[in-house]
């Protein structure tokens, strides 16, 4: 078993959602929320150490994909380094197992000058969060490459993990007529990531894990209102790239919104995708009781069928005002609190072989748990959650019953 923790997006600055990860007093008074300040805003980090040693919470590394701060100064990213190894310790991670792949955030912007034409101003702007005083620093020494230079990527090579980072927001820059600040898979720097694939020789067993901070997938928002110009650019490239390298997982943040799908392309037929979210950016009052801040954890537990899949489960938690961590609901988070993945199965292959055992299961009793199919189909233990939840709708349709569900513990056809 292998077991990532997850945090993305902190936005430690103007925009962290907490006094603590605000190295600065906010730029205006939210008046609104001070009866919460004292019970959550106040106490952000401490609230999370005591939630993961509450529910005894552990993990091998720590998985953090971009915009640790909101505009990379020094104190944030110094804020950002003491608050990442205090999560690290408090998870029980070594803190040379922590990795990061910037974001449009993590840049100094302030680094621009339009009358500089040598460049020499611009290409400073990772000297903050690559200073030699932070652990982002010791982070990148640590492996092979340099997310924050040319071409831009970096590999940890651990025992049980190859983990490439890529920074998909190095082409960024505050001029206005550079329009929207998307993200960039650069066919150069895949061509050098692809070239160092090639040299090490093909996947030998460990988890490969791809780390990039823009999506390249695009996906239906809560309030579908506006165009999303983020997506990054060239992504077919990209997820290309990853099924030549053969990888098990890509994980990235910069959508506020957290998702997590097993994702079929022209070019990859099983990539799981987690969209992290945001750790505690102060979120938009818009997206009130669609999504909310989060923490997960990605539990790798082996692999199987012919194509050597990895299996495992998603949880995550959701930070909610009132009541601090608690389990995500999708309908509130974004996001279910566990989700398997590493079981694929087609709609009509899949009602093929439940209809039969559900139909002689009902016979003697009056409703199945998802649960009570498992034991049956053991294989299916790894199908993920919405597969399963359209499994049991078709067979409630089919069968004149009702299905109903909170999580996957208690998904029932009735």
């Amino acid at each position: 078993m292998l077991k990532l923790a997850v945090m993305s997006d902190l936005h430690i600055g103007l925009a962290a959602r907490a006094k603590d990860l605000c190295p600065e007093p906010p730029l205006t008074p939210r008046k609104h929320r001070a009866k919460y300040d004292a019970k959550t805003n106040a106490s952000y980090r401490q609230m999370f150490i005591e939630f993961v040693s509450r529910e005894r919470i552990t993990a091998d590394y720590l998985v953090l994909p971009g915009d640790l701060t909101n505009q990379a100064r020094p104190q944030e990213v110094q804020l950002a380094s003491e608050f990442v190894l205090q999560a690290a310790d408090a998870l029980g991670i070594l803190h040379d197992k922590i990795i990061f792949a910037p974001g449009n955030h993590d840049v100094d912007w302030s680094m621009y000058d339009p009358s500089d034409h040598t460049g020499v101003r611009w290409g400073q702007r990772y000297e903050t969060i690559g200073h030699a005083n932070f652990h982002f620093r010791r982070i990148v020494d640590q492996g092979q490459g340099d997310v924050l230079s040319p071409p831009h990527f970096i590999v940890w090579d651990f025992p049980d993990l190859l983990a490439v980072g890529y920074n998909s927001a190095s082409h960024d820059s505050p001029m206005p007529e550079d329009g929207a600040h998307h993200g960039l898979a650069d066919p150069a720097h895949l061509d050098a990531i692809r070239a160092y694939l090639a040299s090490i020789g093909p996947p030998d067993g460990r988890l490969r894990l791809f780390l990039v901070h823009h999506h390249p997938l695009d996906f239906a928002a809560p309030i579908p209102r506006t165009p999303d110009f983020s997506l990054m650019t060239n992504a077919e490239a990209l997820l290309s790239l990853l099924h030549e390298g053969g990888f098990d997982l890509l994980i990235h943040g910069h959508r506020h919104h957290p998702r997590f799908e097993t994702h079929s392309t022209a070019t990859y037929p099983h990539l799981p995708v987690l969209c992290s979210g945001s750790f505690s950016v102060e979120i938009d009052t818009e997206w009130a009781g669609t999504i909310d801040n989060q923490f997960h954890l990605v539990e790798v537990t082996g692999r199987a069928g012919s194509e050597n899949r990895i299996t495992g489960t998603v949880t995550s938690w959701s930070n909610n005002r009132s009541k601090g961590w608690i389990p995500s609901e999708e309908s509130t988070s974004g996001i279910h609190h566990i989700i398997p993945f590493g079981s694929y199965v087609m709609p009509n292959e899949l009602d093929a072989r439940l209809e039969p055992f559900i139909r002689q299961w009902l016979t003697t009793h009056d409703h199945i748990l998802w649960q009570q199919v498992v034991e049956e189909f053991p294989d299916l233990k790894h199908l993920p959650l919405n597969s399963a939840i359209s499994a049991f709708k078709r067979m409630a349709d089919r069968l004149g019953r009702k299905s109903m569900y909170q999580t996957l513990k208690d998904l029932i056809l009735y």
